[in-house]
């Protein structure tokens, strides 16, 4: 039989690629009975980084932790571009990369601020009912849909010919996938996000994260608690 585990706070763990957010919440389910579990900000399967888990109590407030300002480092693989936006999907185009590095780097202050973004036809976002990355699977076309998002900084940790690492630092609903090409695109060139690892939520960092492999060694109602930070 299952443990109860009554006590209540975050959980902060680092995802690797290839695994799901759902995942982890249900290797953890399998382990121990909550009252409620959730998480804030879904990372996709092929981004790594900070899922912070709000167990119990804290699950209250994670609506409020969706509106913190989270941060990323990004890859932008140049040349070619993907029907997700990321390495996950198809290739679709591969084209030569026409831009310097220099370019590149100059023009990031554009996207430092507000502005609109396309939402990404793979991506939650819901049109009657539906979640777009639904209809995408079956083809469906999708009326483009633009979403006001706010970029407070950008920097660059790596830059060649074929790739640029971003840290960048945005507010709540910024689809880091969907800047990878339009930031691509605004040069003329083609691009994806080959990387995407988020670092911090609001006061919630990486290092503070318990690598997911750990979870996979608990072995008690113990090992949880003391990993946990209550509320």
């Amino acid at each position: 039989m299952k443990e109860k585990f009554p006590s209540s706070g975050w959980l902060l763990i680092d995802k690797p690629e290839g695994i799901e957010s759902f995942g982890v919440i249900r290797k953890l389910k399998f382990c121990y009975s909550f009252n409620k579990i959730g998480f804030a900000g879904t990372l996709d399967p092929l981004a790594s980084g900070l899922l912070l888990i709000g167990i119990n109590k804290a699950t209250k407030k994670i609506p409020n932790i969706h509106q913190y300002q989270k941060s990323y480092e990004v890859e932008i693989r140049f040349g070619a571009s993907t029907n997700t936006l990321d390495s996950e999907g198809r290739f679709l185009k591969m084209n030569p990369i026409s831009h310097k590095t220099i370019d590149r780097v100059n023009h990031l202050k554009k996207y430092i601020g507000a502005y609109e973004q396309k939402i990404p036809d793979f991506s939650a976002h819901k049109l009657k009912g539906k979640n777009f990355y639904e209809l995408a699977r079956k083809n469906e076309k999708i009326e483009e849909r633009y979403k006001k998002v706010s970029v407070q900084s950008l920097k660059v940790l790596l830059s060649s010919t074929s790739k640029m690492n971003i840290e960048l630092h945005c507010h709540s609903g910024f689809y880091v996938r969907a800047f990878a090409e339009e930031f691509a695109n605004s040069l003329g060139d083609i691009a994806y996000a080959s990387m995407i690892k988020r670092l911090k939520i609001g006061t919630f960092t990486l290092n503070q994260a318990i690598p997911y492999e750990k979870i996979l060694d608990f072995s008690s109602i113990n090992d949880l608690h003391s990993n946990l930070i209550t509320i």
